[in-house]
């Protein structure tokens, strides 16, 4: 599966930020679905950092636990664990199932990020190829 890498703006001083590798993935919980983008980030140590869409998904149910996530901006951040169900998006339409990961809900709302992260918990699982332009993925037999 080929992704292009999407642009990521200018900083605050006008220079250009470097163009992102993000998939398309599905998370799939209790009957619910949620599907768009994930920046592949191999700095998150877990499988799934949401955005508030992402949230709404997981409203009513029970974490599995708490876990405590070291942040570059935050330090640490409590987050409520939950597992879902996760597929990648095929160039042609279909969907390829990675079976359960776990998503981290920050327990402090202004903590959530914009975009959805995909960690190495996930990562991990797959073959990636990052060029700057196309990240590659490929699910290992």
């Amino acid at each position: 599966m080929r992704y292009a890498y999407e642009r990521d703006g200018v900083d605050s001083e006008g220079e250009r930020i470097p163009d992102i590798p993000v998939v398309t993935i599905m998370l799939e919980v209790e009957g619910r679905r949620g599907r768009g983008p994930a920046v592949v980030d191999t700095g998150f140590d877990g499988g799934v950092y949401p955005n508030l869409e992402v949230v709404r998904l997981f409203r009513g149910l029970k974490p599995t636990r708490v876990k405590y996530l070291e942040s570059p901006l935050y330090g640490r951040v409590a987050c409520e664990v939950y597992v879902a169900r996760l597929s990648l998006l095929e160039p042609g339409g279909g969907w390829v199932g990675l079976g359960e990961c776990r998503v981290y809900i920050p327990v402090e709302p202004e903590l959530l990020s914009e975009e959805v992260l995909l960690g190495r918990e996930v990562l991990n699982r797959l073959v990636l190829a990052l060029d700057g332009r196309v990240v590659e993925v490929r699910v290992p037999e």
